[in-house]
């Protein structure tokens, strides 16, 4: 067994672990896990970090202070908390946490011609995916596929929530989420970062060139659905806080190549404009800017 194959191996047990034990957790603990990992991550830095401080620094317009980048690792890790605990709550607490701005545009459309949800990785999408289900609002959606026992933990995990998961790599699988709408589900994909290697649509993101994945606006459009981009922020401390999904306006059906390129512009500049106000919370540790990311990182935010 090679390294990656050892540390692999025990991040799929620590995260047993943590589903195990997660939910035995009080508030306090949970809370003084937290903010000691993030004050012993943000002391450490490293390479994501400085990932991360970049893509702050360009969605911001501003270098990211020390304190900025402590409260997204915290942020992040309490995305991991909840996400551990979450198997242990009832409906009611998961429905309790989230509060969705534009819920009752997207229960119109999901009882009508269906409804397509865009995400960036912000606050909590696992939440956002159990609320819906929990609401009546049955979601299907995809999850990117790395290792087979990683991806079937993962796949267990939010069909344990209610959520019907298809991987990325699936054939046909555009033809599957079209047939949800079909079949009255909503279906929920997180849009920010594209898989295809460069070959996505593309679009600005905070006046940036970027690429994007075309699928929400894609099965939107071939289904009939109306589509949606919303954006996760937390409220509150870990534990007793939190979070709300802003919704944007629903984005017109455009046809052919650049009314592709047209409505997915519109879900990237939603994700931006909300971003930019709750920028601790956009969980973005991989490079996606490119070249204006590594001017921003020229000052370093340590």
């Amino acid at each position: 067994m090679n390294r990656k194959q050892c540390i692999d191996q025990l991040n799929r047990q620590l995260i047993r672990l943590g589903r195990r034990f997660g939910p035995r957790l009080g508030v306090g603990t949970q809370r003084t896990m937290i903010n000691l990992g993030a004050s012993v991550a943000t002391a450490l830095g490293g390479r994501h970090l400085d990932t991360f401080a970049q893509n702050l620094a360009v969605v911001t317009g501003a270098t990211p202070d020390r304190q900025l980048i402590h409260r997204g690792v915290a942020s992040y890790l309490r995305n991991w908390a909840e996400s551990l605990a979450m198997s242990g709550w009832n409906a009611e607490q998961i429905v309790s946490r989230v509060r969705v701005v534009g819920e009752d545009r997207l229960r119109a459309a999901a009882a009508s011609r269906g409804a397509v949800v865009a995400l960036p990785h912000s606050g909590n999408w696992d939440l956002a995916g159990a609320w819906a289900c929990s609401t009546g609002l049955p979601v299907t959606s995809v999850a990117e596929e790395l290792d087979e026992v990683e991806f079937a933990d993962f796949l267990a995990f939010r069909r344990g929530l209610g959520m019907e998961i298809h991987g990325h790599r699936e054939p046909g699988l555009v033809r599957t989420l079209v047939g949800a709408i079909r079949r009255q589900r909503v279906v929920c994909l997180l849009a920010d970062r594209d898989l295809t290697g460069g070959a996505g649509v593309r679009v600005t993101f905070a006046g940036q060139p970027v690429t994007a994945p075309a699928g929400p606006a894609l099965v939107a459009r071939m289904s009939g659905a109306a589509l949606f981009p919303g954006v996760c922020h937390y409220t509150g401390r870990p534990g007793t806080g939190g979070m709300v999904i802003t919704l944007g306006e629903e984005v017109d059906h455009r046809s052919g190549a650049d009314g592709l390129q047209q409505m997915t512009q519109q879900v990237m500049d939603h994700f931006a404009a909300r971003i930019a106000e709750h920028p601790q919370d956009w969980h973005m540790m991989q490079p996606f800017f490119g070249a204006a990311s590594a001017r921003a990182g020229e000052r370093p935010w340590r």
